[in-house]
């Protein structure tokens, strides 16, 4: 006997017509939803950029005010307060530079000047990156700026007298030393005397640190010519030595700036009285400075 196929059940339009509507209902709220979720994103957009690019700007300040405090402030002074270069929070400054000539002068530096290049491009140690930091901290200071008609020239004010030692100078000769690096221990370092030479009595050495990190001056008498005084393994603090000659030996030290070691930007004065004829060597003494190139004949005569 033949297998009896099973009755399909009866066509029933209205239960296809509630499923349809079902799946309309569905998609068509899902479609609500989705328009939306894409209104209140379009409403909420320029706020949410307006507070990633504020956190971004205050971010940026911070580090900025570090890069600055740490390469710019020895010449730029606190805060761009002035000091042997330009004052940099001022308003003639700031209203007239803008944004991209900031971060060019601070990358490609300015020839002929002591402004150096700082971007890596250029043999500088700053990123494109902290450069537009830098850029950034600076013009945070506008909107207080005081009005500073001279910035180009800096300021020797308050910023220089909050760095400066001063002693009474007796008379005879002033010579006035500027100490000098190029990126720290990174790059060589100077020491120039003006003038070379003076005649015996009372000299009173003005000693600015125009570097990026501590240094001092001492003056030894010695016929020793400048660029071969010997160098011992000492090592005495601040600058911790464990191995190999690092040092002068002070034995025939005469004057110096004395401690604590001068600050980036710190000017100090002191006077060798009734100096002898002869000849002289100024080094700074701290650890490996003398072989990176700190050190300059001086005469008495």
């Amino acid at each position: 006997m033949p297998r009896q196929r099973p009755t399909p059940p009866p066509f029933e339009p209205e239960a296809l017509d509630r499923s349809l509507d079902r799946y309309l209902t569905v998609g068509l709220v899902f479609m609500m939803l989705l328009v939306a979720g894409f209104i209140t994103y379009k409403i909420r957009e320029p706020d949410l950029r307006r507070d990633a690019t504020a956190q971004q700007q205050s971010s940026y300040q911070q580090i900025g005010r570090q890069l600055f405090a740490t390469n710019c402030a020895s010449c730029h002074g606190k805060g761009g307060n002035g000091g042997s270069a330009p004052v940099l929070n001022s308003k003639e400054f700031l209203k007239g530079a803008t944004d991209g000539q900031i971060e060019r002068i601070v990358g490609g530096g300015i020839s002929g000047t002591e402004m150096p290049a700082w971007a890596l491009d250029f043999g500088g140690t700053l990123t494109d990156e902290q450069i537009q930091q830098l850029t950034t901290y600076l013009r945070s200071l506008e909107g207080h700026a005081p009005s500073v008609p001279t910035w180009r020239s800096g300021t020797s004010g308050s910023a220089a007298a909050a760095t400066t030692t001063t002693t009474p100078t007796p008379s005879g000769t002033t010579v006035q030393v500027q100490l000098s690096d190029a990126t720290g221990l990174n790059g060589p370092m100077t020491i120039v005397a003006s003038p070379t030479s003076v005649p015996a009595g009372n000299v009173t050495f003005v000693v600015k640190n125009n570097g990026t990190i501590d240094h001092e001056m001492i003056v030894l008498k010695t016929d020793t010519p400048f660029d071969q005084v010997p160098v011992t393994d000492a090592g005495d603090p601040p600058a911790k030595v464990t191995t190999g000659a690092d040092k002068v030996d002070e034995g025939t030290s005469v004057g110096e700036t004395g401690d604590p070691n001068l600050k980036p930007g710190e000017t100090r004065t002191f006077t060798i009285k009734d100096m002898k004829a002869g000849n002289y060597v100024l080094v700074c003494n701290i650890a490996k400075h003398y072989q990176m190139g700190m050190r300059a004949a001086f005469k008495v005569s």
